[in-house]
């Protein structure tokens, strides 16, 4: 059955008699009296009061096989009459479940109330929910700004018409996600692992407005703004002026995430190792930190482990208190506590810190900065 919104309006406009379990349901409305609704590609949601309760109820514009495994108990199988004409009608299924009053991470990204601080915060709690989205044993599927509230209690994930669960196989996905936030190869895969490339695109793209909004200009009207099929490609500018933009900034964990959408397949390896990266606080090295290597990128631990990530492509031992690291093909001074205090993006090559002085290279040439990176006699 093919069912339309104004089908399901004239149901709900009065349910008495017309739901199997759940008793009357009302349907709640704005200050215009236009009800609360919005229609996606296969089902409407609609906020209703429920039992005292106010919910959130999604009714399907055609039939979708797979909706029991996908919600579970939260779905109600033939709960809503809805007419097909004056006399006659179907029990259809629909989805009861929490209402998350805010506003979608899309609407916030291009919204002119959100500065740069703001964004930054949306980047960080981004990055929280996608930590804890990567521990669970089931993806979201269609993991895009849209689909994600953002409330006053944190970020909520909506619309998993798109999900995988454990046991499910490419016969139960009928969707595979927005082509805007999914790897090219997106539809040869159905895995825990589909949720990686909208994860590493979505909190590149909040990294990068936090540090420039003039970025701003790239959002597209879904929240977009960097192209999948072009970044894998290798021809993303986008994608090349973030990557500038993080490397010249000294920001190695957001440049490796940002590499990664360069990834020819869509499972992104240490994905979930570099978010953790992000959420891990500093601590005090135990003893003398020492320069150490791990899948070819350079970081310093101590005798218990890494106290600052192996992020960096190349980097130098500390020397009095610094060191020289290399993002791409910006240089940078780091504190032990792996902070940015040293700008040296410009520079060729540079040197460790030697009574009070390091030399660096520019176009050629030789120079020495003191230790507030200014230039020396």
């Amino acid at each position: 059955m093919v069912t339309s919104v104004f089908q399901y309006l004239s149901s709900l406009a009065d349910t008495e008699g017309l739901t199997r379990t759940l008793g009357p349901l009302e349907l709640l409305r704005n200050g215009r009296g236009e009800p609360f609704c919005s229609v996606g590609n296969s089902a409407v949601v609609f906020k209703v009061r429920c039992r005292g309760e106010v919910c959130k109820l999604r009714c399907y514009l055609r039939h979708k096989r797979n909706l029991r495994q996908i919600y579970r108990d939260r779905l109600l199988q033939s709960e809503l009459f809805v007419y097909t004409d004056a006399e006659h009608g179907e029990w259809t299924d629909v989805v009861l479940d929490e209402w998350y009053d805010g506003t979608t991470l899309e609407h916030a990204m291009k919204g002119p109330e959100t500065d740069a601080a703001r964004m930054a915060q949306l980047a960080s709690m981004f990055d929280a929910t996608a930590a804890w989205l990567l521990s669970q044993e089931w993806a979201h599927g269609d993991l895009k700004p849209e689909n994600i509230i953002v409330g006053g209690e944190g970020m909520h994930l909506i619309d998993f018409d798109a999900m995988y669960r454990p046991g499910m196989d490419e016969c139960d996905c009928e969707e595979s996600g927005t082509r805007a936030f999914q790897h090219p190869l997106r539809g040869e895969i159905f895995d825990k692992s589909i949720d990686d490339y909208p994860i590493a695109l979505i909190s590149t793209c909040l990294h990068a407005l936090a540090a420039d909004m003039s970025l701003r200009e790239c959002v597209g009207d879904g929240g977009e703004m960097v192209d999948p099929a072009m970044a894998v490609g290798g021809c993303d500018q986008t994608l090349e002026r973030i990557e500038r933009l993080f490397a010249t900034r000294g920001d190695a964990l957001r440049y490796r995430i940002a590499r990664l959408l360069r990834s020819p397949i869509p499972r992104l390896f240490g994905l979930g190792t570099l978010l953790e990266y992000g959420q891990r606080p500093v601590r005090e090295a135990v003893g003398k930190l020492q320069l150490a290597e791990k899948g070819g990128l350079w970081g310093y631990s101590d005798e218990v482990g890494f106290v600052i990530p192996p992020l960096y492509d190349c980097g130098f031992e500390f020397s009095e208190g610094l060191a020289a690291v290399r993002t791409g093909s910006s240089w940078h001074f780091i504190d032990t506590g792996g902070r940015t205090v040293i700008d040296c993006s410009g520079c060729d090559t540079v040197k460790p810190f030697r009574n009070g002085r390091a030399e660096v290279v520019r176009g050629g040439r030789h120079s020495a900065i003191g230790r507030d990176g200014k230039e020396l006699p």
